[in-house]
């Protein structure tokens, strides 16, 4: 059982995952390429290569003309991923969870397949449940979630394979957390790459703010924190040019993280090689992922992060003034004043070796920071003991860890710019701009419906197909279930297609097809 639970949490990153490598699809890298998903979908990375298919998630983000239906690989490999790792985590429930006695080595196994599971189910609810909008009719679907498939020693569950609501799946995820809790009471993880107590808290807080249980978000968030001992990264720790989002020993910041070998890896499919500003081996260095305008000057000089983006101001700040592992090499294949503007250093290669992917991509990769129970606590104390108290949370978290010189006034006397328009949204950016790159961010977008305004006065956006200002949610942001699945389930079926009862389960339609649901801007500025 030992070997099964660390193949479990191995599959976190496994390159061509599904496909395998007889069809290279570069985002089919398991939970790893979902992770990159999230991070591209609330469209703050701008892809700079005149070519946009150099970047493979252009897709998800939206870009005009790319399928997004139904019968697409970006619709079958992040659906598929899912509940592949969540059948490795039902072989382990399915044997442990029907034996009268564990000892505490199988109940700490039993605990960390509950809490995978849980995860998948918890992204999967924030997925596939549609976020209402104005371009696409999601009336006949809204609160349906996914099927969910049990272990062996499970009862069927009440909706048998049909998407189920909203309310269901929540409870299932955190019964599954709350047997994890009870199981890793007395659990120490050998590493973070294992998930303890603490996680499970952390998964708690949010699927509670999914939820919009505030009271109970905020509750577990601090739980979280306490239970962790962790700490928020350090400046020196954000920036480091060889341990920055890549080593998790380099840090006291990271509650979860996942590895990967660099016997275990290629060039191309790989985390590192699609978003570290420096890595020569991989597509980055044709797409030279930049942040958007508009988020980089909202970042106060004074809030170190901002380092961690190319200013167009290049006499001020020179290259001399942002850290890199290797200057004199890199800078001499990509010349710094020939670097785009706003291009983002955030995320390091291993070491510094920006050459060699199999060291520089053999990198530690954070799927839960302490950072994140700060910013939950924030919001979720501001939307259920009023918005002052919520202030305060966020303000010391800023000040103590981030930016001392953090206003929450200034930053409210923005909001008629359009970009950031109340708290919520306020937390939101601070979540996009701490978590740029990792995943963690684009849930709390469509529960908050910010909109997504990438074309605008001074925008640095190149790719027509991306120039949009949609309101609110973008359709964009609900996966669809794939045909695969609608061809082998008979409980679900296409978006057209007619409700019936099949054993007193009624059918669910698939979400609808957001494929060029909003039209491109063309404001000339």
């Amino acid at each position: 059982m030992q070997g099964s639970v660390d193949g479990l949490v191995a599959q976190t990153y496994q390159p061509y995952f599904f496909y395998g490598s007889s069809n290279q699809l570069e985002y089919d890298i398991s939970y790893a390429g979902l992770l990159i998903t999230y991070a591209r979908m609330t469209n703050d990375l701008v892809n700079n290569s005149k070519t946009i298919g150099y970047d493979w998630w252009c897709g998800y983000v939206g870009a005009y003309g790319y399928v997004m239906n139904a019968d697409n690989n970006r619709q079958l490999v992040p659906f598929k991923t899912f509940y592949k790792i969540i059948k490795s985590a039902n072989d382990i429930i399915g044997p442990l969870a029907s034996a009268e006695e564990l000892n505490e080595e199988q109940k700490a196994y039993l605990g960390i397949a509950y809490t995978y599971r849980a995860l998948m189910y918890h992204d999967m609810y924030n997925l596939y449940m549609p976020a209402v909008n104005k371009y696409v009719d999601y009336s006949k679907v809204e609160g349906l979630t996914v099927p969910i498939v049990v272990s062996s020693s499970e009862e069927e569950p009440q909706y048998k394979s049909a998407r189920a609501p909203k309310e269901v799946l929540s409870a299932f995820v955190l019964s599954d957390l709350d047997k994890a809790e009870e199981l890793l009471a007395n659990y120490n993880p050998p590493t973070g790459r294992y998930p303890g107590v603490a996680v499970v808290y952390g998964l708690k807080a949010r699927m509670y703010l999914a939820m919009m249980d505030y009271e109970n978000a905020a509750k577990y968030a601090r739980m979280a924190i306490d239970k962790s001992g962790k700490t928020p990264l350090t400046e020196a720790q954000w920036s480091s040019p060889t341990q920055a989002f890549c080593d998790a020993t380099g840090n006291n910041s990271w509650m979860w993280y996942y590895s990967i070998s660099g016997n275990n890896m290629g060039n191309l499919c790989n985390p590192t090689g699609f978003l570290a500003g420096e890595a020569d081996w991989g597509y980055n260095s044709l797409t030279k992922f930049a942040l958007h305008k508009w988020v980089y000057d909202r970042i106060n000089r004074s809030d170190f992060r901002k380092k961690s983006f190319i200013d167009p101001d290049r006499e001020t700040y020179p290259a001399s003034y942002y850290k890199w592992a290797d200057a004199t090499g890199f800078l001499a294949d990509y010349p710094f004043d020939e670097l785009p503007d706003y291009f983002s250093i955030k995320i390091r290669c291993k070491g510094g070796d920006w050459t060699n992917y199999a060291v520089g991509g053999a990198v530690d990769w954070p799927m839960m920071r302490v950072e994140e129970m700060y910013l939950i606590e924030a919001e979720a104390i501001g939307m259920s003991q009023g918005e002052s108290a919520g202030v305060e949370k966020l303000e010391a978290f800023m000040q103590q860890y981030r930016d001392p010189e953090y206003s929450y006034a200034k930053a409210k006397s923005t909001f008629s710019q359009g970009f950031v328009k109340n708290f919520q949204e306020e937390v939101l950016y601070q979540k996009r701009v701490e978590f740029l790159g990792e995943g963690v961010g684009f849930f709390d977008a469509k529960r908050i419906r910010p909109g997504m305004i990438t074309w605008y006065k001074g925008s640095n956006v190149i790719h027509d197909t991306m120039k949009y200002k949609i309101e609110e949610a973008s359709p964009y942001w609900t996966m669809v279930i794939p045909t695969d699945e609608i061809e082998n389930n008979d409980y679900i079926i296409k978006e057209d297609g007619v409700v019936t009862d099949i054993d007193g389960v009624k059918t669910t339609p698939n979400n609808p097809d957001p494929t060029q649901s909003v039209a491109n801007d063309t404001t000339t500025y």
